[in-house]
């Protein structure tokens, strides 16, 4: 039940996003540059905390919950892969994008590839990143559904409105119920409204505010659980009693031929495959995406690049941690199958939908006014999340679809195509919304498309031969493999992204023997612009030095990937074991492998 206090604070920081929209309206309205890449005019600090608040999404937290819920710790390594990507989007692709001074990731494709070919792979290419957003958005919508049950009852407060409202509400949606659903609407609102007037620099600086309140609330929401569950030994003591054995849920890592591992059958070997898999499985394997939207708004390669780095300690180092608290302290406050018998009507919530867990702790933990603080640090990454992606879809609808068809647009009107697309965008992500069962189970097919793109798009940067007839092809057979599995296989979710990016990797073959080379002329320009590593023959350093800025390369992404994975597990054993010298031991060398890969990679663009 919220408070007067708490509708304060809510109102309050509704207020201020509204008002940050109107302020930079003019500033936003001068071209499509200014509006989409804030005049690329960003220091690194902004860069940075923009994208860690972007993917501080509501539906995180939910989303980590529900895993925790059914695989523990270790089934966190559906996403913890993505540090890989996230580590060299830091030592080689930041800077490189930034050089590119594209709009969009799909015009890229134009300076990187030229003829036909080129043409067909930009539009395919803006045109799955539009569906992914669209997926992205829906599923956020979704959780902000989740939050809301608990807290908002239009159908007390207004219940003329509710009484019209209802049997006109579609039933059974992603959109929940007619309250539910009002809730939703009167947040995209507002978003659209100061996304649509304040272009990237308004979405900028409420992302600001925005990540902050996350931050302090899940770490309140954190201490709080830890507190109900009496500290690490309750904890631990909890989950024995409750579950048999704590290593179930407690553990970092999945023991192979045991717990989930064990239940598809996956040997530890097969488990290390999937993860190198699963890192590259993404459409933005490159840092593309709305991290290049960001990455190209920086003011130079440098600040670009610190903003990447600032980006990675922020979302592996710091963040996590409440999540993994609150998912460890839900499995013994709401106990699986028992979750009535806890907390009565809020319990029954979490019995069919482990995901709620994270939002029912908040209202039986949460006492006024910091309840407020929580529910709005999640609307704030709710509204970080959407303002990204509308004001990011929209680019592909006006930059990569529009000006295509209507190459002498002015600026005037290109802004204002800018705006429809941002309330067009808002009702697309509305539609898809109705089709996501879970959080879960979209990150996952999103994981599967990008198996299928996610190799060719980190290749095209490093080696000249590959060409855009490689890319499609590696696209059509990495998806016609996921359709096929996906419609008559029973192989779990890891074997088949295995396949898949091993059917595009073939596709990436084929199209790269027999499908046309870039224009050599094309290339060098390509070259010239980006400064990229990697095989080049056109570059006028000579092969010996280019394989070794390579070599050296590598060995800085992977000393950063060593450094940030030791200091997450620093930061574990610290946490959930109570053990001192062995993690801070391995803290130390966690830094200095993380000081050598940032020293030279920074040193690089110096």
């Amino acid at each position: 039940m919220l408070h007067v206090q708490d509708w304060l604070i809510i109102g309050l920081y509704m207020a201020l996003a509204l008002g940050v929209g109107l302020t930079m309206r003019k500033r936003a309205g001068t071209n499509r540059t200014s509006y989409f890449l804030a005049g690329r005019s960003l220091p690194w600090w902004l860069v940075g905390s923009s994208m860690a608040a972007t993917t501080f999404a509501a539906d995180t937290p939910l989303a980590v919950t529900g895993i925790i819920a059914g695989k523990g710790l270790s089934g966190n390594w559906l996403w913890l892969p993505v540090m890989g990507i996230h580590a060299a989007v830091f030592v080689v692709f930041a800077a490189n994008w930034s050089r590119s001074g594209v709009v969009t990731d799909a015009e890229l494709i134009h300076l990187r590839y030229s003829g036909l070919s080129a043409s067909i792979l930009r539009q395919c290419r803006a045109l799955l990143q539009l569906l992914s957003n669209c997926v992205v958005l829906g599923w956020v919508l979704r959780a902000m559904v989740k939050i809301a049950s608990p807290f908002f009852h239009w159908e007390q407060w207004l219940p003329s409105l509710m009484q019209w409202l209802t049997p006109l509400w579609p039933q059974g949606t992603a959109l929940g119920t007619p309250s539910e659903g009002l809730t939703i609407i009167v947040l995209l609102l507002i978003v659209g409204c100061y996304s649509s007037l304040g272009g990237l620099h308004g979405v900028i600086l409420t992302d600001m505010v925005q990540l902050g309140l996350a931050l302090l609330g899940s770490f309140w929401l954190a201490f709080q659980a830890w507190q109900a569950v009496d500290g690490r030994a309750g904890l631990l003591t909890g989950l024995e009693r409750l579950y048999g054995d704590q290593h179930l849920y407690l553990d970092l890592f999945p023991t192979p031929g045991a717990g989930w591992l064990g239940a598809v059958g996956i040997s530890a070997g097969l488990f290390g495959f999937y993860i190198i898999v699963q890192s590259f499985s993404n459409l933005s394997a490159d840092g593309g995406g709305y991290f290049m939207q960001r990455l190209n708004a920086a003011r130079s390669p440098r600040d670009a690049q610190q903003g990447a780095l600032l980006f990675l300690i922020i979302h592996y180092l710091t963040r996590i941690w409440p999540w993994f608290v609150v998912g460890l302290a839900a499995l013994v406050l709401l106990p699986i199958g028992k979750e009535t018998e806890s907390l009565s009507n809020l319990g029954a919530l979490v019995a069919t939908d482990r995901e709620m867990a994270w939002p029912v702790l908040m209202a039986h933990l949460l006492g006024p006014g910091w309840l407020g603080v929580v529910l709005m640090s999640l609307l704030a990454a709710f509204m970080s999340t959407v303002d990204t992606h509308i004001n990011w879809g929209a680019s592909y609808i006006v930059n990569d679809i529009w000006l295509v068809l209507r190459p002498t647009a002015s600026d005037r009107e290109q802004i204002r195509m800018a705006r429809t697309a941002v309330l067009v965008f808002v009702l697309l992500a509305i539609l898809v919304s109705f089709q996501i069962d879970t959080i879960e189970q979209a990150w996952k097919w999103l994981a599967m498309l990008g198996a299928a793109l996610g190799l060719p798009t980190i290749l095209r940067w490093l080696w000249w031969r590959i060409n855009a007839s490689g890319e499609i092809v590696a696209m059509l057979c990495g998806m016609i493999t996921g359709s096929a599995l996906a419609l008559w296989s029973p192989l779990p979710y890891e074997l088949r992204l295995i396949a898949i990016a091993a059917a595009s990797a073939i596709g990436l073959l084929a199209g790269i023997m027999f499908g046309p080379p870039t224009d050599r002329t094309h290339l060098q320009r390509f070259v010239d612009q980006v400064q990229p590593l990697g095989c080049w023959p056109m570059r006028a350093q000579s092969g010996v030095a280019s394989r070794r800025a390579l070599a050296q390369a590598c060995s800085r992404w992977a000393a950063i990937v060593a450094g940030t994975f030791l200091l997450l597990f620093t930061g574990y054993q610290l946490l959930f074991t109570g053990r001192w010298w062995q993690p801070l031991t391995m803290g130390l060398v966690a830094l200095v492998c993380l000081w050598f890969g940032m020293t030279g990679a920074m040193k690089r663009e110096g």
